[in-house]
């Protein structure tokens, strides 16, 4: 009897020792895989992805669409405001040269933070941006705001847009 109760207390024991073992930190099967990411601060990444909107801005008035393509993921999907299509990375930049197709008119824009919100390697940047066409003289030809949203993503080589959408903040909608 007393040789089946020693066996017994030696089965739990290494049964609580197995169990214990399992639970334990160190274990990498029951733990979820987590990306390792650089030390950074929420706020650091929020103004990293502000800059690069500021980036956006600038090659757009520059007319430079090389650049301003570079700042898209390859599998972009956005909506612009003028319009109910999708668009994809090869129609991103379509906008830009119809803005200075008349060596008459300057281009200038005019943005305002609204909200960041980083989340891991991910920032969503809300904004709204003045855009201004003037003539020759400097006199207001056009000018019109849109409320403005990217979702950007930090790889090791940079930022990249994933996804958007805009909206004309001077439209008047329809009641229905």
């Amino acid at each position: 009897m007393k040789l089946s109760k020693l066996i017994l207390t030696i089965a739990i024991g290494l049964f609580l020792l197995v169990t214990l073992e399992s639970c334990n930190e160190k274990n990498t099967e029951s733990k979820q895989t987590e990306t390792v990411l650089p030390k950074i601060s929420k706020e650091k990444f929020e103004n990293e992805a502000w800059e690069m909107e500021k980036k956006y801005w600038a090659y757009a008035q520059k007319n430079d669409t090389v650049a301003y393509k570079k700042l898209w993921h390859n599998d972009f999907i956005g909506r612009p405001g003028n319009g109910d299509e999708f668009v994809n990375k090869s129609m991103v930049s379509n906008w830009i040269p119809e803005l200075h197709s008349d060596p008459n008119i300057k281009f200038s824009y005019k943005l305002y933070r609204k909200v960041t919100n980083a989340i891991d390697d991910v920032v969503i940047v809300f904004y709204d941006v003045d855009t201004i066409l003037t003539d020759k003289e400097n006199n207001i030809v056009e000018k019109y705001s849109s409320a403005m949203l990217h979702t950007w993503r930090k790889y090791d080589d940079g930022w990249v847009i994933l996804g958007g959408t805009s909206a004309d903040k001077n439209q008047n909608i329809p009641k229905e």
